[in-house]
């Protein structure tokens, strides 16, 4: 609710408490203009508190004084609530000196005790009734700026909790952050130094026993091929280590893993020694980008697998349908199936299922059969 709000809601109960007070009330409807000009005192000072909460109570408490002028025994009930609300206000919403808006309608109501004594001609007997009534109006609007004045102070230190949480949140949120860049460039090094290293002297001692071949065998062929690959990964894996330790700063792998490479993928295999049957159906060119890496990934991981458990026949087809990608590889298995254990199927099933695919793997009689399916979506 904006501030402004409270002391205008204020001003219009008033209004509507003032009118029935002059309706209702035998002596303010046979004469009107007195508590009617105490209702626009009290009304236009809540109005003005607005905008100006110390003015606004100043003009509340000139209701006293004019009451009295109009010849009214005191102030009308609405006046009494103004006189409550006015400094509460003040109190609330003033940082400094908001006091100064409860010794105004203090010292106003203090005025109109004495303007009413000296009107009534008071003695000394009647000074007791003036001094009450100084204390009673005194009370009530020491009293409402004190609420005023709590209530600021608790607004402002529930303000002051907040800023203090927000900055917490920032903080903690600032070292998650930062212990996660630590943990991506422990893994970075940890990668370059076991696996790009390794991978590395693979290749070296692969290009070394090819040097001692003759270049025209078959054997000489496979081995550039493997070496070829070894490169390729070497080139991924210190991409990829970029992206761990900086990820604003880490290169784009120069061979991109897409379908549309799938013949390539197959030519690498088929050059490590198995025999592989590429099919594509449909157009590859324009799959969503997360499901061209997610099928190619899949693809790479099967065919390897199938390496793995036996050199027999592989075929591979990719369709490309309405709305759906489907890749199948299915292998001949050479003898039995070594045994499980890698994280190879749990990985593509979780590329599978992050994509909201599906994806079955299992033996049929002779061989292993992978089946992923990705949809595509209608912007595909």
């Amino acid at each position: 609710m904006q501030p402004k709000l409270v002391p205008a809601g204020v001003a219009g109960a008033l209004a509507v408490i003032g009118t029935a007070e002059i309706v209702l009330d035998g002596q303010f409807a046979a004469a009107p203009a007195a508590p009617a000009a105490v209702l626009g005192a009290v009304v236009g000072g809540m109005l003005l508190g607005a905008w100006r909460p110390l003015w606004g109570a100043a003009v509340v408490g000139l209701a006293f004084p004019i009451a009295v002028a109009g010849r009214l025994d005191g102030p009308t009930g609405a006046a009494v609530l103004g006189f409550v609300a006015a400094p509460c206000w003040a109190g609330y919403r003033v940082a400094r000196a908001s006091w100064r808006g409860a010794l105004a309608v203090h010292l106003l109501a203090s005025l109109g005790t004495w303007i009413a004594g000296r009107a009534a001609g008071s003695t000394v007997a009647g000074l007791g009734p003036q001094a009450w009534e100084n204390l009673f109006f005194g009370l009530l609007a020491w009293g409402a700026w004190g609420v005023g004045l709590v209530a600021r102070r608790l607004r402002d230190r529930a303000e002051l909790l907040a800023r203090l949480n927000a900055a917490l949140d920032a903080e903690r949120e600032a070292r998650a952050h930062a212990a996660v860049a630590e943990e991506r460039r422990r893994i970075a090094r940890d990668m370059h130094d076991a696996v790009a290293h390794s991978i590395s002297v693979m290749v070296l001692q692969l290009g070394a026993v090819r040097s001692t071949l003759p270049a025209d065998t078959p054997q000489a062929d496979m081995l550039a091929g493997l070496e070829r690959l070894g490169r390729e990964s070497v080139q991924e894996m210190r991409s990829l280590v970029g992206v761990l330790r900086d990820p604003s700063t880490g290169q784009t792998p120069a061979r991109q893993p897409t379908l549309v490479r799938a013949e390539e993928l197959v030519d690498e295999v088929r050059a490590a020694g198995l025999p592989v049957t590429l099919t594509v159906s449909g157009y590859l060119g324009d799959v969503p980008r997360a499901q061209d890496i997610s099928a190619y990934r899949v693809l790479q991981e099967a065919l390897t697998n199938a390496l793995r458990h036996g050199r027999a026949a592989t075929t591979v087809h990719v369709e490309r349908g309405p709305g759906r990608l489907t890749l199948t590889v299915d292998n001949e298995l050479a003898g039995e199936p070594s045994p499980g254990g890698g994280y190879g199927l749990i990985g593509m099933r979780e590329r599978v299922l992050a994509l909201a695919g599906t994806l079955s793997a299992g033996e049929r009689p002779g061989g292993f059969t992978v089946r992923a399916s990705f949809p595509l979506g209608a912007a595909a």
